[in-house]
């Protein structure tokens, strides 16, 4: 929806955040993953920005982008929870190899580009993609879980 939308997915994204805050079964958890968790990832973003990595239409990076990643970020305690299951070294591996995807769909929607090639933007975001969700998922594991 964002992708296709924009600026234009706001409201909409923002609904959907608040309805899964609502459901939320770990509420609290989930309150302060977005408190710890978004900065981390919007720093990561804009690290990634300023180094060329990848450049929005709007600098250093659109507002829906930070409503996505507070999305992303309340399903890793639903449905992204098989991560914190799996060795640190296998979960880091499925997020750098896959994480890049999503950008790579925003590239093909043309919401953002990169001036590398492929396999470079691939293997370089991904490697710092995984080390930032990795650290966010570590921070969820071991300071908010309930114990």
């Amino acid at each position: 929806m964002a992708l296709l939308l924009e600026h234009n997915s706001l409201i909409p994204a923002l609904a959907v955040v608040a309805l899964m805050i609502y459901l939320s079964k770990q509420r609290q958890q989930d309150s302060w993953l977005l408190l710890c968790g978004l900065p981390l990832a919007l720093g990561y973003e804009w690290l990634a920005s300023s180094l060329n990595l990848l450049a929005f239409k709007v600098s250093p990076f659109p507002l829906w982008l930070a409503v996505l990643w507070a999305a992303l970020l309340l399903t890793i305690n639903t449905s992204m929870h098989f991560l914190q299951k799996l060795p640190w070294y296998i979960a880091w591996g499925v997020c750098a190899l896959f994480a890049p995807a999503s950008y790579y769909a925003g590239m093909r929607f043309e919401v953002l580009n990169t001036e590398l090639v492929l396999w470079q933007f691939w293997l370089v975001y991904g490697l710092g993609w995984a080390s930032m969700f990795m650290a966010i998922i570590a921070i969820n594991k071991r300071f908010l879980a309930a114990k």
